[in-house]
């Protein structure tokens, strides 16, 4: 059974100045309202401090709260930010499991650099209570924070989430506009309901709880005045500090609660406002109020509270609520010609929307009833798409979660959404089947962030096992925690987050072969010397140095799979490998594909393995895409690729976001389908026959090669083999040609074949029925055969 606490207000502490009040007490309200009458405060209005070109995203509707970093003073990692009707916010800190701040008079002002994905956004309006960067409940009696430290903008910090056994975000349950908050303390498994009501026209904060029978001790940290005095009187407390004019007091506390457990309130050495709840026997609920303003309006909050009652239970929230995003919108897509073996399909997204949510897709997945998939967009939502068909006449756009912290990778397991964020991998739940999600699960948090721009978590892709895995980026300095720069292993029930291996500096893009081989696609930059393409094992080494995490620093790297230059607009910014799955998509069952996000390219890929030494080359869709593809997976109905992408940093696309179809047409593919190093040459073989004379003639193949240095400087120029400080290429001998009897098969034979980072092969044939073959391979040789 619940039990309610009967709750009033003690009387109050007469003192001069603006009083701050906390008490338990209920509210009347079964939503939360916003306050018209604005609360006089001692603190300054936060402004922008420079004039602002502002982003699509502030014109957005980003749903009830809205995932992030918080600046300022109030500065929080993992930051859930709540609105509470139009004039009120909070803040839930959710790696400390603390009430980061309230404030009246705005929501957030977003970031305006790359689109809004650079810098971190801040509160906007007055601030009425906050708590300081640390635990948010108390283990022991002690709120010193127990993580463990790593540098952060040169100091020592704490980082990550709260070990499990102190506290635990569990996620929040979206009902109707209202926010739930799941969490546990120790034992206990708390909900928490934050609201605003407004009497006696004063804004006022609530905090609704509702604690699990059972529980340890508990002790909430509620607020914190630093430099405060405290006067305590049984149950009641007020905390006292001077103006700066030297009057009397500034602000002031004061509560009182009956009929629960056993409540004490006290203040931590620093001011930190707190409240002990003894041992609860049975389910308990209760709630903290907070206002900010003036003593002469501080009889109408006393009055104002005596009229407020609890609302529903909290747990009646978590069942599913009423819709909020209506029903679905219509777009047409677009079909491509077929006047080639490959041509590309546009799903048209609906970039009108009651909402103007700002549709950049960072990540998706299919449903078993493949007509279906899922979207994410880095601006927070994921969406629904049906009819996904032949014709694409008919898509039908749901709006289905929103307010994530800018997502970049979706996996469906079970017909289950799982999102990657910069915070944590969310579980998406459907609770009532009304395509919006109910419950925003945190299935894994344990990724510890700083708030630098370059460290998305991008990616989502599962092994066979399960497990769950994403890359996070780094600084372009020193890491700041263990996982700057890092491939990440999450276990299949989200309890364990381990790195497989390191030294990635920008890694957009991951893949997941058929076999559970792993690849990462890292980006040009300081000790990456041109975009490389990598074959993954556990502890292997990627380059970076700045995100090694070893001591002494590497002086050498694991070789990638294969490097692609900058030079002929191949790719300057590479986005994720999928495997050919499907026997509908032409010649290249089991083969990977490698997508460039810069150069909106798409590229066949050939690996092979020479003493267990991985290397590969590719060769480049002939194809355009409206966007910086970086996303790619087959249709499980249609055998058919798609691929999904945005344009934020550097890329030429046309358009923010988009998702494409490659669709095979069925016509004859003439490209090079395999190609192997072998001790006296590389021998490339070719989907069709060959005509023999065009195939055996020299004077059809031409081969250059060059080199990067590997150096903490952005990028490298490209140098010559031959002379290493030579900024050029070397053109390759070949000394003869030969067509295998498959007549698909050529061998170019070439001289003292050495290892070399980069080599561009280009041969212009005819098939044996006079259709012309140019391919254009750029490959990478890590090693030659011996024999």
């Amino acid at each position: 059974m619940t039990h309610l606490f009967p709750v009033r207000i003690a009387a109050a502490l007469a003192l001069s100045g603006s009083l701050l009040i906390a008490s338990g007490f209920a509210q009347n309200s079964p939503g939360p309202k916003s306050a018209t009458a604005t609360n006089k405060s001692v603190q300054a209005e936060v402004k922008p401090k420079k004039e602002r070109k502002g982003t699509k995203w502030d014109l957005m509707d980003v749903g009830p709260f809205f995932s992030s970093g918080l600046a300022g003073k109030h500065q929080t990692l993992k930051a859930l930010t709540i609105k509470l009707g139009t004039n009120a916010t909070m803040c839930f800190d959710t790696e400390l499991l603390r009430m980061s701040a309230g404030w009246t008079g705005g929501f957030l002002l977003l970031p305006t650099g790359r689109d809004g994905l650079e810098g971190v956004p801040e509160p906007v309006g007055t601030t009425t209570f906050s708590t300081p960067r640390g635990p948010g409940w108390a283990k022991g009696g002690s709120f010193e924070d127990p993580r463990p430290s790593a540098p952060e903008d040169s100091k020592p910090k704490p980082c990550g989430p709260m070990p499990r056994d102190w506290a635990h975000w569990q996620g929040l349950y979206q009902h109707g506009g209202r926010v739930v908050l799941s969490y546990s303390v120790g034992n206990a498994r708390v909900l928490e309901v934050p609201g605003f009501v407004e009497q006696e026209g004063l804004g006022i904060f609530t905090r609704d709880f509702e604690i699990s029978a059972g529980a340890t001790e508990l002790d909430l940290l509620v607020h914190e005045e630093p430099n405060a005095t405290a006067n305590i009187r049984g149950n009641v407390v007020a905390i006292a500090k001077p103006s700066a004019e030297g009057s009397t007091a500034t602000t002031v506390w004061a509560a009182e609660i009956l009929g629960g457990p056993k409540a004490t309130w006290a203040l931590t050495p620093s001011g930190g406002l707190h409240v002990k709840l003894a041992e609860p026997q049975s389910v308990k609920r209760f709630q903290i109020a907070i206002w900010r303003g003036a003593t002469t309006d501080f009889r109408k909050f006393t009055e104002g509270a005596k009229g407020l009652q609890f609302p529903e239970s909290p747990g009646s929230w978590t069942k599913g609520g009423p819709s909020l995003w209506g029903a679905p919108l219509v777009t047409a897509g677009k079909l491509g010609s077929n006047n080639a073996p490959y041509t590309v399909d546009t799903l048209v997204l609906p970039d009108e929307n009651p909402w103007k949510s700002w549709l950049r897709l960072s990540g998706f997945d299919f449903f078993k009833n493949a007509t279906r998939a899922a979207v994410c967009s880095v601006s927070g939502d994921v969406w629904l798409v049906d009819g996904i068909d032949d014709k694409l006449e008919n898509l039908r756009w749901k709006r289905f979660a929103t307010g994530l912290f800018q997502p970049l990778g979706l996996k469906i397991v079970d017909d289950t959404i799982y999102v990657t964020g910069r915070d944590q991998i969310t579980r998406l739940h459907d609770l009532n089947g009304d395509d919006e999600a109910d419950f925003y699960e945190n299935f894994n948090n344990d990724i510890a962030i700083t708030s630098y721009y370059h460290e998305f978590a991008m990616n989502l892709e599962t092994d066979s096992k399960g497990n769950f895995y994403f890359t996070k980026g780094g600084n372009l300095d020193e890491a700041r925690t263990p996982h700057h720069g890092t491939l990440l292993r999450v276990t299949k029930d989200g309890r364990n987050l381990e790195v497989v291996c390191t030294g990635l500096r920008a890694p957009n893009g991951l893949g997941m072969g058929p076999h559970d081989e792993i690849t990462t696609a890292d980006n040009e930059g300081n000790w990456v010397p041109s975009s490389r393409v990598d074959l993954c094992t556990p502890g292997r080494f990627n380059g970076h140095v700045f995100n090694s995490h070893s001591t002494p620093k590497p002086t050498t790297f694991d070789p990638p799979l294969f490097w692609l230059p900058h030079s002929y607009e191949l790719d300057n910014s590479s986005g994720g490998q999928v495997w050919v799955t499907s026997d509908k998509w032409g010649p290249f069952r089991g083969d990977m594909l490698h997508t460039s996000y810069g150069a909106c390219s798409l590229f066949h890929v050939m690996q092979e393995k020479v003493d267990g030494v991985a290397q590969a080359g590719c060769v480049k869709f002939p194809l355009k895409f409206n966007t910086g593809i970086m996303r790619g997976r087959f249709n499980p109905r249609d055998g058919q690729l798609y691929l999904a992408g945005l344009v934020v940093w550097q890329s030429n696309g046309p358009r923010q976001g988009g998702f494409q179809r490659v669709r095979y047409t069925g016509q004859a593919v003439q490209a090079p389908q395999q190609m192997h190093v072998r001790k006296n040459g590389i021998e490339i073989t070719f989907a069709n026959a060959l005509d023999k004379t065009s195939a055996t003639d020299l004077q059809n193949y031409t081969i250059e090669q060059w080199n990067y240095k590997w150096t903490s400087n952005y990028g490298s120029p490209e140098f010559s083999v031959a002379e290493p400080n030579k900024k050029s290429h070397d053109k390759v001998a070949i000394r003869s040609v030969t067509l295998a009897p498959d007549r698909k098969t050529v061998l170019l034979e070439i001289p003292d074949l050495q290892p070399v980072m980069q080599m561009r092969i280009k041969c212009n044939l005819k098939t044996d029925d006079g259709a012309p073959v140019a391919a254009e391979i750029f490959n990478t040789i890590n090693k030659v055969p011996a024999a």
